[in-house]
């Protein structure tokens, strides 16, 4: 309400409307406490600006998601992501570090398939830059651990490629 703020959420985009002299006032120290007469006072159309934000709404899992296009916020890692990604370097570092243990050895310790880790065993090889934006949490919406694992058996070993085939722009 300091700001004179108006948000408009449409469906493909949110306008949020503030005013210009009371940002800068609020920016430098200046505005701390306003009454009616002094919000009516700024209601003026140059003092004003909008400032718009593509979005879309989007279906994840059970909830539905403001999805805002390029923002920079800092979202948590998806943590099944995370977590399949991390089995695979600790199998694939168990394969190295064992040379008579094999696949089918870790797939019964695992208690899953020989195929499942052979998928699993793919994502090492993901492009570096793939890996560190699952880390960061800024993998496309619709990557997950399941279309990841789906994907795995077909990735390929170029990274160029990997980042198309995965939603990576």
């Amino acid at each position: 309400m300091t700001l004179l703020c108006r948000v408009v959420v449409n469906l493909d985009r949110i306008e949020i409307t503030i005013s210009r002299h009371r940002l800068g006032a609020l920016l430098g120290g200046q505005l701390t406490d306003l009454t009616l007469q002094d919000q009516r006072l700024d209601r003026n159309a140059d003092d004003l600006v909008t400032l718009v934000a593509p979005a879309r709404l989007k279906r994840v899992g059970r909830e539905l998601r403001m999805l805002v296009e390029n923002s920079d916020d800092h979202t948590a890692a998806d943590p099944s992501l995370l977590r399949i990604i991390a089995r695979a370097h600790d199998i694939q570092a168990r394969l190295i570090q064992n040379t008579k243990l094999t696949v089918h050895d870790i797939a019964r310790e695992e208690r899953v398939s020989a195929a499942y880790i052979y998928n699993l065993l793919r994502l090492p090889w993901l492009a570096p830059d793939i890996t560190t934006a699952i880390v960061n949490g800024r993998q496309p919406h619709q990557l997950n651990a399941k279309t990841l694992m789906r994907q795995a058996s077909q990735l390929p070993t170029d990274w160029a490629e990997q980042r198309t085939q995965l939603g990576f722009r």
